[in-house]
């Protein structure tokens, strides 16, 4: 008998669900650990009991402790979390330190060897730093998560950087081929979702769940606690959104100058793990494009794209800042990447995929935040105090190892799987019956 724990997390909820009720043909006992009541209560009909850990608010600040504390930087954790930051303190800190305990006697009590979980929130980074610290639990913690290229597989990774990948060696015939580059399937979901937002219709949803408070649950630590801090970071959303279609003007990729080399910046969705998390002590966006701008040289100019699906998440005043920086341009949001990188000589990027996408059309890429295709030899993380010591040419040629595309796609092949690994909601297919088999192949491989 293998014990596992699954993290609770929205609707992809469901998928870990479906995964579990497969592997139990397979000698595998699901646990759970659980934030939201709602899912508590809907658990409770599939799983025993004694099986799941409710850690709503209230009943983990209602326990008592009585190991001493392990330091999992709990400061950092409650700073990265989009919720816990808007939280008042009075409990923020309490709640974090005091589920250390019921975390560790819940691993401990039923021997669970892996917990598969997300690195969102503040509960599960928690989560996934204690397995890390007490080696006495025997507990690895492993999260499942798309490899973005290419479309439809998926990998195990080890950190909370999503920049090691759990090596499983699968057997794989590759015939000598390379990954090639496509754009991530989920892209096109995006696309859906920023069709609706801006709507009248959108907005009135949104108004009428607000003041009905549906799905609002002030026990939950991943939803915020107060409606005004809502109503406050809602409203904040759809005024930048209007601003931003009103009042921001960006460059057309053929006004650009063509005598200059281009320098790419992307910009990531912000709150999102992808930058508060994956990106931490990187997070101040702006702050990144003035530092990469301080190295540009003289003959080459920078191309900031907006994130279409963040459009309302900054404020006017920072693509004021943007556009005054001599020989930097705001391009428009809508352009095409992969024909950008045609044109660039080289890309920034916190953990986004343009800085893989680079990478795989042997284009210079820089990434702030670790990321598992800085293997690819044209793609490397930097620092500060690289900015601070080396020019950007210096940069450029820094980097001397590194895989060949081909290398970094046998090695990507070998250790990942088949399966889509999405939420019901994001992706739909992920809840096919075949897909929920394969993805339980792959959990299988890594269990046992």
């Amino acid at each position: 008998m293998k014990n596992i724990c699954f993290i609770a997390n929205y609707y992809k909820t469901d998928v870990f669900v479906e995964v579990a009720k497969l592997l139990k043909a397979d000698n595998v006992k699901s646990f759970w650990i659980i934030p939201s009541r709602k899912q508590y209560d809907f658990l409770k009909t599939i799983f025993p009991e004694d099986q799941l850990l409710y850690i709503g608010k209230k009943e983990v600040l209602a326990s008592n402790p009585k190991i001493g504390q392990v330091d999992l930087k709990i400061n950092e954790l409650v700073y990265g979390d989009r919720v816990l930051k808007e939280e008042s303190e009075t409990w923020t800190f309490d709640y974090l330190l005091k589920l250390q305990e019921l975390v560790y006697n819940f691993i401990d009590t039923n021997t669970i060897q892996f917990v598969f979980g997300e690195v969102t929130w503040a509960h599960e980074l928690l989560v996934h730093r204690l397995t890390k610290t007490a080696k006495a639990l025997n507990c690895v913690y492993l999260n499942p998560h798309t490899v973005r290229i290419p479309n439809g597989r998926f990998a195990f990774f080890e950190d909370e950087f999503q920049s090691h990948i759990k090596e499983v060696s699968n057997v794989i015939t590759t015939n000598g081929s390379s990954i090639k580059l496509e754009k991530p399937s989920y892209l096109a979901i995006n696309d859906k979702l920023i069709l609706k937002k801006g709507t009248l219709k959108h907005n009135l949803v949104l108004i009428k769940n607000f003041i009905s408070r549906t799905n609002q649950d002030s026990n939950d630590p991943t939803l915020y606690s107060s409606p005004a801090t809502q109503f406050k970071i809602r409203t904040a959303e759809v005024y930048n959104r209007f601003l931003f279609k009103r009042f921001v003007s960006e460059t057309s990729t053929q006004n650009l100058p063509q005598d200059k080399k281009m320098f790419l910046f992307t910009l990531h969705k912000q709150p999102e793990a992808s930058i508060d998390v994956i990106g931490r002590y990187y997070e101040n966006q702006l702050d990144l494009i003035i530092n990469i701008w301080r190295i540009l040289p003289e003959d080459s100019i920078l191309l900031v794209k907006e994130h279409s699906n963040a459009i309302g998440d900054r404020n006017l005043k920072f693509y004021k800042t943007v556009k005054k920086l001599r020989n930097t341009y705001l391009i428009n949001n809508k352009a095409d990447s992969h024909k950008l990188l045609d044109v660039v000589e080289g890309v920034f990027t916190v953990s986004g995929t343009i800085a893989y996408e680079a990478g795989l059309k042997n284009k210079n890429a820089f990434t702030f935040a670790p990321a598992f295709f800085n293997k690819l030899k044209s793609c490397q993380e930097v620092s500060w105090k690289d900015f601070k010591n080396k020019s950007l040419t210096t940069l450029i040629n820094n980097k001397e190892d590194g895989m060949s595309i081909n290398e970094f796609s046998n090695w990507l092949l070998e250790n990942s799987f088949e399966g889509i690994m999405s939420d019901a909601f994001g992706d739909p297919r992920c809840m096919h019956q075949e897909n929920i088999k394969a993805l339980s192949i792959a959990f299988l491989t890594v269990i046992k």
